[in-house]
């Protein structure tokens, strides 16, 4: 795993967010769930307040568990999380390409 060097919090928060969590299933599954949420008080002690659903992933709870995704499964997540995270606090920028 690559080192990640964290800065110290300045105590700011964004409005908006997401609330990731994990459902363990019977089959052997666990779902991976995001969910929006907002803040009245964007601050580090805040209370988020569920707005809605945003998405799932339904994955083997084994490699979950081991951390043995593969690459695309943990890519997959982070898109989905930046990319929520950036339309929810309105900062998508325009595809440059598009015609």
């Amino acid at each position: 795993m690559t080192d990640v060097n964290f800065e110290p919090d300045t105590g700011v928060r964004a409005k908006f967010g997401i609330v990731v969590s994990l459902v363990e299933l019977s089959d052997g599954t666990t779902r991976v769930v995001l969910d929006d949420v907002s803040s009245r008080e964007p601050k580090a002690n805040t209370a988020w307040t569920f707005d809605t659903f945003y998405t799932h992933k339904r994955l083997p709870s084994g490699e979950l568990d081991r951390m043995a995704l593969s690459k695309d499964e943990y890519e997959g997540l982070g898109v989905a999380v930046l990319a929520r995270l950036l339309a929810l606090n309105g900062r998508v920028a325009p595809d440059e390409d598009a015609t």
